[in-house]
Formats: structure tokens, C-alpha cells, sequence
């Protein structure tokens, strides 16, 4: 994928690191980004959205980053994923996205990186923000809405 840190302010304390990578400004909200995922691999998410009911569900399903946003709905409120140890032991959860109020408090960087501008519209409505959008050139639907999109050629 194409980099994106000119949108991302990266931490260079001590914190710093695949959890704690950097920050990314949207519609004035500062934003947690982290840097666990690789894609093109297949991981284990967990994601718990509420019913129209309202009541929570949770639900599971493994695919890759790129296929996360489909199952993805403006009712989603957290979603984290399965990472084996390296060491050996069993391995554990790690949060890849987190929402309060329909905006986020945290998400990955490869997430960011495979969200269009109709899964921003369709999931997350509150999250949508045009001054980044024309700076990555969006023009329709299917355009990736936080990695610049070449114009095509006439």
C-alpha cells in the first residue's frame, strides 16, 4: 500500500511503537492510530455492534484487512483482532477499532489505509471529512479515502 504519514503524525517517544504509532486529526478530533496489522494476511476479528433492537452483538469472522470494512456498519463499536505469539504462548486480542457516539477513538493504520469513501458514508457518517478527502483526490465511490488516488490519465 501507498504511504500515508503525511496525514499521520507518528510518536517518537518511548510509548511509541505498533500500538501507540501516531495520531491523525479528523474533523478536529484527534484520533489513535496503531501499526499491528500487515496486509494481505488473514486474521480472527471480533466486533461487537448493537441490533436494531439495541441490544450488543458480538460477532466473528476471519479475512483480511481489505475485507474488513464489508462487514463493518454505522452500528459497529469496537473490533479487535487475534495475533498468534512469537513467542510460543497462546497470543492475545488487540483493539483495531474503538467508537463512541458513531466516531472513533482509535483504529489501525492498515484499516485507514483500505476504507473507501462509500464505507466512510455507509459506516461511518460521522467520520466523514472533505478537506482530506480533496487533498487524496477522491472523486468517486470506490476511492480509498486516506491514501492519495492517482489521477487517471484522459
Amino acid at each position: 500500500m501507498r504511504d500515508m504519514t503525511n496525514l499521520i503524525e507518528v510518536s517518537k517517544g518511548t510509548m511509541s511503537g505498533g500500538v501507540f504509532y501516531g495520531t491523525i486529526r479528523i474533523n478536529g478530533n484527534r484520533i489513535t492510530v496503531g501499526n499491528l496489522m500487515e496486509t494481505g494476511v488473514d486474521y480472527k476479528f471480533r466486533m461487537i455492534t448493537k441490533a436494531r433492537a439495541g441490544f450488543p452483538i458480538i460477532a466473528e469472522v476471519t479475512c483480511k484487512v481489505e475485507a474488513l470494512p464489508y462487514y463493518l456498519s454505522k452500528h459497529t463499536t469496537y473490533v479487535e483482532f487475534f495475533r498468534e505469539s512469537e513467542l510460543g504462548y497462546k497470543g492475545s486480542w488487540f483493539s483495531v477499532l474503538t467508537t463512541k457516539g458513531g466516531k472513533w477513538n482509535s483504529i489501525d493504520k492498515s484499516l485507514l489505509e483500505s476504507l473507501t469513501v462509500g464505507d466512510m458514508h455507509g459506516a461511518f457518517p460521522k467520520m466523514v471529512d472533505w478537506n482530506i478527502w480533496k487533498r487524496m483526490n477522491t472523486k468517486f465511490h470506490s476511492c480509498k479515502s486516506f491514501v492519495y488516488n492517482t489521477p487517471k490519465a484522459a
